[in-house]
């Protein structure tokens, strides 16, 4: 059950990679190496955060499990907040706004994957 929700991400992450690659192009409303490395750092950042709680989900004791989700869920948001940070610094806030709130969108995709995966494998795991 485990592998196929890993797969799940890397699915989801080649399918988002693939659509980020069509609507940004050269004549494009998004800028192509920043949406395109975005979702690659969202995707990867969303695969540790799920790692994270999932390491914790056959422990016995029910508050090992809330602790690794809401650590890896912390781990997401500060690790998002610090490439939002580069982002802002590597662009001179010269950012193009719509590729922010694309990428949001894209957060909010894996988290959503993440959540019903997670809930899914607790829910197999009683």
């Amino acid at each position: 059950m485990k592998t196929k929700s890993y797969l799940l991400i890397i699915v989801v992450t080649i399918i988002l990679l693939m659509a980020g690659y069509l609507i940004s192009g050269q004549d494009g409303y998004f800028t192509r190496t920043i949406l395109l490395s975005g979702i690659s750092i969202v995707a990867a950042i969303s695969m540790l955060s799920f790692w994270i709680s999932v390491r914790s989900i056959d422990s016995e004791n029910p508050n090992r499990f809330v602790r690794g989700v809401m650590g890896g869920t912390f781990l997401k948001f500060v690790l998002c907040i610090v490439a939002v940070g580069i982002l802002l610094f590597a662009t001179q806030k010269k950012l193009h706004k719509p590729d922010l709130f694309l990428l949001m969108f894209v957060y909010l995709i894996y988290t959503i994957i993440e959540t019903a995966s997670l809930f899914t494998l607790s829910r197999a795991n009683k």
